[in-house]
Order: C-alpha cells, then structure tokens, then sequence
C-alpha cells in the first residue's frame, strides 16, 4: 500500500514539472514590458489544477498521518524480527509522509510565485498608465497659458496692446514659444514628461 502510495506521489511531482513549466511561461509573458494580451483562462486553469493538487494531497497526508498514529496503538510484536518489521513499517510510513509534504510544499510555492507575478503585472500596468497621465497633465499645463494668450488676442476689443502694431504678431508667437519651452524645460528637469526607467 505504501508503495502505491508513493508511485502515485511519484506521479504528482512529475504533474508539478509540468505546471511548474507552464507558470514559468507565464511568469515570463506577465512581466514583459510590453505585454498587453494575457491568455488569463489558461493561468487560471493552471491555478486551479495547483489548488486540486493541493488539496488531493492534503486529504492523502491526512490519511497517511491516520495509518501512522494507528500503527503507534499497534501491540509490539514479541521477535525481534516482527519488532524490526514493524519498525521498517513506520520509517517508510513516514517517509511517504514527507513526499506527500514535499509535493504540497513545491505546489504551495508555486501559488505563491504566481500570484507575486500576476502583482508584479499589475504593478507594471499601473505604473505606465500613472507615466501617461503625468505626460499627457504636463502638456495640457504647456499649452495652458497659450490657450490664454490666443484666447486674449481673439477677444472682440478695439484696443487690445500689439493687435494694431506691425510686429504684434511676432511678439506674441514669441512670447508662446518662450513660455511653451520654459515649461517644457521645467518638466523635463523635474521628470514629467522623462520616462521611468521600469522597462518601459
């Protein structure tokens, strides 16, 4: 029966090999710097086959700790072999045990490493979306004062300083640009529109 038991074990590790393979393909597509499309149905179904193998090896480790507590009430055979028999028995009794732990234990790390990695996504997703608003708020705030500039020329005033003067024009265009690039300078040197050095 231990023997059975520890084949079957046998074929849970090779079943993590697998699964482990297939996280590590995941892991690797969730953190690409670039990547927008994740076949989520899939991670998930790995997810779940975790949990399955999780929990069928719960209920064997259970049942093994069972037979090794009834073997403790078992009477202590009266030759020395029965006594070496039955300790034999214990020791691979609790050697199936710890392989039971040990595949529990791998599976335990690998949920976990899955959900650092599908964080980590998030977290990358998020901060490139928090670069783009930063970017797109200091344009908007560039072109602000032009906006006023232009909207205060187009009022519908007779008498507005420079409207009727030949180089009116100019002093205005000039006055723009000087504003536009100083606010562009301004939010360069503090990293408003530089881009964050995640990979991006």
């Amino acid at each position: 029966m231990l023997r059975v038991v520890n084949l079957i074990v046998d074929g849970y590790l090779d079943l993590r090999r697998e699964l482990a393979r297939q996280l590590d393909h995941w892991q690797t597509e969730l953190l690409k710097p670039r990547a927008r499309y994740v076949n989520w149905s899939s991670l998930l179904d790995a997810r779940l086959s975790l949990h399955q193998l999780d929990e069928i090896c719960e209920d064997q480790r259970t049942a093994v700790q069972d037979w090794i507590d009834a073997l403790e009430t078992w009477a202590m055979p009266e030759s020395s072999a029965g006594q070496r028999d039955l300790d034999l028995l214990k020791v691979r009794s609790r050697d199936v045990r710890e392989h039971i732990e040990r595949v529990v234990h791998h599976v335990r790390r690998l949920e976990q490493s899955t959900e650092t990695a599908v964080q980590m996504h998030f977290s990358v997703q998020s901060n490139r979306t928090n670069d783009i608003m930063r970017t797109l708020t200091a344009l908007t705030a560039v072109f602000l004062p032009l906006n006023l500039i232009a909207g205060i020329f187009g009022m519908n005033f007779e008498y507005i300083p420079l409207l009727h003067k030949q180089d009116g024009f100019w002093w205005a265009m000039g006055s723009m640009t000087a504003i536009a690039a100083g606010l562009v300078a301004l939010f360069w040197r503090k990293r408003y529109l530089a881009r964050t050095g995640g990979g991006h």
